[in-house]
């Protein structure tokens, strides 16, 4: 009797409906997986600072350490600063200043100390001993670089901030550099070369609203249990069509015909 809900044509709409199940619960799980992502990111950025060398060492991914408030101690690279063209600080185009921080115990970071209006104006650092805080943030991909098509860079401009480029055009071997970047927050000696950059406005993380996002994952796990319903109320329907129209027929053999009457 049931057999022709595995016809080709019932098939396709099983198909369909757990699809749809499917996505609907996926599309749940996502609304509070970005709320929590949201939470902790902002979390993680609250957080005391602690050494960098305790969360990262060099060429080790940063997922772990990404957002987290750092600090570290050593002297700046001068000799090795470059400027990352293209970069906005409230509606005003200018330059990042990078430059890489070698610390006590030999680790490399590159340090993005600040923004400049103008290249000239970024000076480069004292060779003193410095302490910094910071946000550890993950390298930069083709897609954040803002430099025109076809635009040659001066010998001291980076496009992004990423390994391959960092060690490129510093010469520095992987091995001894942090692969993403800390962005500066406060540094003893201060430096007064550059201006300050918040790390949420660098590197934004969209805020969420947790109801919001709990009334968004509740609808589509409404939808999907709606989804469920309708798939076997659907298949319900059919089946007791079928069932009426056997009996019917049934009903219909059974039955002796009545004699035609001749017009």
């Amino acid at each position: 009797m049931l057999r022709y809900l595995l016809t080709p044509r019932w098939i396709a709409a099983h198909v369909a409906f757990i699809l749809a199940i499917a996505f609907c619960i996926y599309a749940g799980w996502w609304q509070f997986g970005a709320y929590e992502d949201s939470h902790g990111r902002h979390a993680d950025r609250d957080r005391e600072p602690v050494l960098v060398q305790e969360l990262i060492g060099p060429d080790e991914p940063i997922d772990a350490a990404a957002d987290r408030a750092v600090r570290a101690e050593g002297r700046y690279m001068a000799e090795l600063q470059h400027l990352v063209p293209g970069r906005i600080r409230d509606g005003v185009l200018g330059w990042y200043v990078l430059t890489p921080l070698r610390s006590d115990d030999g680790t490399v970071i590159p340090v993005v100390r600040g923004w400049v209006m103008e290249p000239e104006t970024a000076q480069e650092p004292a060779s003193t001993r410095v302490a910094i805080t910071g946000h550890v943030l993950p390298p930069e991909t083709p897609e954040h670089a803002t430099v025109r098509s076809g635009q040659v860079l001066e010998p001291d401009e980076l496009a992004y901030i990423a390994p391959a480029r960092v060690a490129e055009a510093t010469g520095l071997p992987a091995g001894e550099t942090v692969r993403g970047y800390l962005l500066l927050n406060s540094q003893v000696p201060p430096a007064g070369d550059v201006e300050e950059l918040d790390v949420d406005d660098v590197a934004p993380i969209r805020n969420v609203n947790p109801w919001q996002n709990f009334s968004y994952g509740a609808q589509w796990w409404v939808f999907a249990a709606a989804a469920l319903v309708f798939w076997a109320s659907a298949m319900r329907a059919s089946i007791r069509s079928r069932r009426r129209a056997t009996n019917e027929q049934d009903a219909s053999v059974s039955e002796p015909g009545l004699p035609r009457v001749p017009s």
